[in-house]
């Protein structure tokens, strides 16, 4: 007893120096170091996290253990960027939420004065999902267990067996992900008017190579509500997909979109997307005041 309680007390330390301690230097080897042997020896942890709701997060998962230790997702500065853009009574997508980090930091963002609509095809991902949009008290958001494609339809989503795996995809990219589960696709096109979705300010896509199709099937939203993008463009996954950045490019240049990627925690604007480094890409249209003036608010560095 004496030394569980030792060990909770130094957990607890140790989860305040990674969240609160202001300098970064040396947190990643420690926690390298110490996350397994501070670990609680339940599989699944409630905690309430720093952007203000809370979730059920499963240890076993190495991302959502990171997130247990930091109280925040690694891709911080994303999570700034959604939470910098919206304004309430604004729309939010998130197009691949797994078990919803970005949808919960959203409605936390609008305080339930918006609309949030999530899509997550892993029939695991999506009930842990559930379970944590259950968990606060967030209105006016609606989630979808299904896949964002080309077209309607049916398709394998490729995963790991034993977690809401965050690499799920609809392509083989990985030998960890040898087991698949059948899961419904949809395009936005239809799908939103089927439902009658209110359309979006911001989208977030993270669909491990399906970007590229899921963008071909929202052709008529992006001309017509031109929202914000927030999209993962990981070159191994795209080209899994028979995809590419450049092909995505290509997609949204015609609209009128310019791309920014992070680069020493700023936003920085490029025309050649293959120079991007990260892996997720902020576009918008400069010619529309109101993007223009969001990106300034990030900021966005360049010439627009």
């Amino acid at each position: 007893m004496p030394g569980n309680w030792l060990k909770a007390a130094t957990r607890e330390v140790f989860r305040w120096y990674l969240r609160k301690f202001p300098l970064r230097d040396g947190k990643a080897f420690w926690y390298e170091l110490l996350q397994a042997h501070l670990s609680p020896a339940r599989r699944y942890a409630t905690v309430r996290l720093d952007p203000g709701f809370q979730m059920k997060l499963d240890l076993a998962d190495p991302e959502q253990r990171k997130i247990y230790f930091y109280g925040h997702y690694h891709e911080r500065y994303e999570a700034r960027l959604v939470q910098s853009l919206l304004a309430e009574r604004e729309v939010f997508w998130d197009i691949g939420a797994n078990v919803g980090y970005f949808t919960l930091v959203a409605a936390a963002t609008l305080k339930g004065r918006g609309q949030v609509v999530a899509f997550e095809p892993g029939q695991a991902a999506f009930a842990r999902l559930q379970e944590n949009v259950a968990l606060n008290t967030f209105p006016n958001l609606a989630a979808f267990p299904m896949a964002v494609a080309a077209a309607a339809g049916e398709a394998r989503l490729y995963r790991a067996a034993d977690i809401a795996d965050t690499g799920a995809s609809l392509y083989l990219a990985a030998q960890s992900q040898a087991a698949y589960e059948v899961c419904r696709t949809v395009d936005l096109d239809h799908f939103s008017r089927e439902q009658g979705l209110p359309d979006p300010e911001l989208i977030k896509m993270d669909v491990e190579g399906a970007e590229l199709a899921a963008l071909q099937g929202a052709a008529n939203l992006l001309a017509r509500a031109r929202p914000l993008l927030l999209l993962e463009m990981e070159e191994k996954n795209l080209t899994a997909a028979g995809a590419s950045k450049g092909m995505i490019q290509e997609l949204l240049r015609p609209l009128g979109y310019r791309a920014a990627f992070l680069r020493k925690g700023r936003w920085r604007l490029t025309d050649e997307v293959y120079a991007a480094t990260g892996r997720n890409l902020f576009w918008f249209d400069p010619a529309l005041p109101g993007h223009r003036e969001l990106a300034r608010r990030l900021p966005v560095s360049g010439s627009y």
